[in-house]
Parts: structure tokens; sequence; C-alpha cells
């Protein structure tokens, strides 16, 4: 499949996946539905623009034929994919603040990052922030399943 029509089906795929969720949003009263609207008509309009340049544009970046990449660095994204709904189950199942820190250690080591004095600052200022943002400043409901 040349580079050219993959672009085409990723916006097609973007377009078609991006109007489900307007619909489904549409059932979701105004005040808590206005965030999930906003940024689905945003993927349309990204979706858009990349349809039109797929028939538009002349670019040598888009010629030839897509290569499927199936080592660990081709499929990290889906991996991490994967491991970000098992972190959006497990809040449920663990707790909120649980469940981010193993989340945050797991996708640091997936992505290959190794700078542990920059990894471990980031999370003595990110978690204590997270707590008195969410539930000190802003008072949420957030969850706790079994641990925290």
């Amino acid at each position: 499949m040349s580079k050219l029509w993959a672009e085409r089906l990723t916006a097609i795929g973007m377009l078609v996946v991006a109007g489900f969720f307007v619909i489904e949003s549409m059932k979701v009263p105004s005040a808590s539905g206005a965030f999930p609207k906003f940024t689905e008509y945003a993927i349309i309009l990204l979706a858009l623009i990349m349809l039109g340049r797929s028939f538009l544009t002349h670019d040598k970046k888009f010629l030839g034929d897509v290569r499927f990449d199936f080592s660990y660095s081709g499929m990290k994204p889906v991996y991490i994919m994967v491991v970000a709904i098992f972190y959006g189950y497990a809040t449920f199942l663990v707790g909120f603040y649980v469940s981010s820190i193993v989340f945050y250690f797991l996708i640091i080591y997936m992505t290959g990052l190794r700078n542990y004095k920059a990894i471990g600052t980031v999370a003595l200022v990110l978690f204590p922030l997270m707590y008195i943002f969410f539930t000190i400043a802003l008072g949420a409901d957030l969850p706790e399943g079994f641990l925290i």
C-alpha cells in the first residue's frame, strides 16, 4: 500500500471514530460533554486537513510503500496504549494514586528513558502536586480502590 493511501485511510478512520464519539457525546449533559465534543471536533478538523493534504501534496516523504515494523520499537505505541487501558481500569480496582505511580514508572521503563535523577525529581514533584491539586484544591472524588 502506498504511503498516500495509508494517510488517506488513517484520516478516514479518524473521521469515522471521531464521528462516532461526537454522536455518543450528544447523550452527555452539556457541561460534561463540552470537552469531549471539542476534542472530537478538533480531531475531525485535523483528519480533514490530513485528507486534503494527501490529495494536494507532492512531498517526497509520501513516495513509496508503507513498511510495517513488528519489532518492539515499532510496536511500542501499541503496547503503551494497552498499558494505558489497563491503567484506566486499575484506577478503579487499586486506586488512582497507586495506579498512577505504577503507570508512571512502567511507561518510563517502556519508553527507554534512563535519566534516573530526572525521573525521580519529576516523580517527587508530580505526585504531591497531583494530590494537592485534585484532592485538596478541587476536592475531586477520585477512585480509591482497595488501596489509597
